[in-house]
């Protein structure tokens, strides 16, 4: 990631739209586990901006029922690895209506990048050797808090950019941590579940989302719902007992009081958690006022062992699909 680019791509945009009355809108669009990456992206934003309409969309359903507000006063951040149709198509649509797009996407994807106002590249999330500062997650924040700065003057800009010097290390660190036990007991455990459950809220609903429908339910063929923990209260716990398997990802921040009550319920009443806590994974190194926006960072880092050492157990390749890339669909 290069911030002095993106500092200079935000500028670009800045000084072309504030010629037309500004930006207003945010938008940001994709499919799956892009949509569920770009997530914290959207989250800093929406929590942090006061002069931001902020939006998250899938492609398709943005195409579908696009927001009134949607126009020449809108910045749509649109990403895709590998070049999701709906989303190719929805960068085109931003930009035929004079939108200010970003296209934050994997090598080539060209029915993309030549729509848009700026290029971010990323790498897949799901290879060990991706450099964490070059996920969409990370590269998302990124971008959100530049907006900040240049828009809002974000006064805790200078605690984000520290937090990226030590994502790397940080990342080498958790996988050690989850490495030495955790993982694998997940994987003998819950290797023969057809259901798995995956908690979590604010910060990391969008790490719980791609748990569930990318890593579970993709990659893993096990049937996977995903529950928000402020909901949790409010019907999923009626299904919890002592041989529901349930994934808690522990976010840390302003709503953790929030997961911990969760916590305490599944300690009292179930019988097959297994909790990832951010806390225990060392988030406190980034310091309290931006620690909140990388919750998703630091869970899908070590989420993604689990993962690893679940499809080892299995002899369930991760690279193995049904239909996925195999016909038209």
């Amino acid at each position: 990631m290069d911030i002095k680019e993106l500092q200079k791509m935000v500028s670009n945009i800045k000084e072309k739209s504030d010629k037309k009355g500004g930006i207003r809108n945010v938008y940001f669009i994709a499919c799956g586990g892009s949509l569920a990456g770009i997530y914290a992206g959207w989250y800093v934003l929406e929590r942090e901006s006061t002069i931001f309409r902020v939006g998250l969309y899938n492609a398709s359903e943005f195409l579908q029922t696009t927001p009134k507000a949607f126009g020449e006063n809108t910045l749509c951040v649109l990403s895709t690895l590998k070049g999701t149709p709906e989303v190719e198509e929805a960068i085109k649509f931003c930009r035929e209506n004079g939108a200010y797009t970003i296209a934050l996407v994997g090598e080539g994807n060209e029915n993309s990048t030549k729509y848009a106002d700026g290029v971010i590249r990323f790498k897949s999330i799901g290879e060990v050797t991706t450099p964490m500062l070059e996920t969409n997650v990370t590269q998302s924040i990124a971008l959100s808090f530049e907006l900040l700065k240049q828009y809002e003057d974000y006064k805790y800009y200078e605690d984000a950019l520290r937090a990226y010097d030590v994502l790397e290390e940080m990342a080498v660190r958790i996988r050690k941590y989850v490495n030495n036990g955790p993982a694998q007991e997940f994987a003998r455990t819950h290797r023969h579940e057809d259901v798995i459950y995956v908690m979590g809220g604010a910060p990391a609903m969008g790490v719980s989302y791609a748990t569930s429908i990318c890593s579970l339910m993709e990659i893993q063929w096990i049937h996977s719902p995903t529950v928000n923990s402020a909901e949790f209260f409010h019907g999923p716990f009626e299904t919890l007992d002592r041989n529901l398997p349930l994934v808690h990802l522990v976010s840390d921040g302003r709503s953790r009081e929030e997961d911990l009550r969760c916590q305490r319920f599944l300690d009292k009443f179930g019988g097959k958690v297994t909790t990832i806590d951010a806390k225990e994974l060392g988030i406190d190194v980034l310091g309290d006022h931006v620690k909140e926006y990388f919750n998703h960072v630091f869970l899908d880092c070590a989420w993604r062992e689990f993962l690893t050492a679940l499809a080892i157990e299995r002899k369930h390749p991760k690279d193995v699909r049904r239909y996925m890339w195999k016909m038209e669909y």
